[in-house]
């Protein structure tokens, strides 16, 4: 099991891994406004969860047939934080090291988008008097409560928060995936 463990989760936590690599580069030198945009990010994410998925069907093959709740369960995480840990390097990469201007550029990108947010969300609950106040200083105050995006701590709570949600994915695909071997008395 532990050699179908490595080969299974480890190839397709690498491919996972090398998913996010790509993306997030090629987000960063095309427009830092695809890392704010969900028909971006989605799909990136929902690929990641069927890496998963799929490594779990893999084993599952690859043992006969017969997979266990925890075994399919260990093999959904650790592709999933094999997966997540491109998302942090590339993040860190991008980021921290290569363009850490970038990272302010991001920031302001998602200030603005805010603001649109806020006032189309206002407007949408008839409160369009109250759409226009809103300044891009009380959004600057407000998250100065929360790491800054893409910093080192983001990225973090982004990898802890990310495993946290895909094991709740993964325990209902073990419930779904596993088969026990079948008692036998004597």
């Amino acid at each position: 099991m532990k050699d179908i463990l490595k080969k299974t989760s480890f190839k397709h936590g690498t491919l996972g891994f090398m998913i996010f690599i790509v993306a997030y580069f090629t987000m960063w030198k095309i427009d830092l406004g695809l890392f704010l945009n969900p028909l971006v990010t989605y799909p990136i994410l929902i690929l990641i969860l069927i890496l998963g998925v799929y490594s779990q069907k893999q084993a599952k093959k690859e043992l006969g047939g017969h997979l266990t709740f925890s075994s399919a369960l260990l093999y959904f995480v650790v592709t999933i934080a094999i997966a997540f840990l491109g998302y942090v390097s590339a993040g860190i990469l991008i980021f921290h090291i290569i363009d850490p201007d970038a990272k302010k550029e991001l920031v302001e990108l998602t200030i603005q988008a805010s603001i649109e947010m806020s006032n189309k969300m206002l407007g949408w609950m008839g409160m369009k008097e109250v759409a226009g106040q809103i300044s891009e200083d009380q959004i600057r105050d407000s998250m100065k409560l929360s790491p800054t995006p893409f910093g080192t701590a983001s990225l973090v709570i982004g990898y802890i928060s990310n495993l946290a949600f895909y094991t709740v994915a993964g325990l209902i695909s073990s419930l779904i995936i596993k088969k026990d071997r079948l008692y036998e008395f004597e």
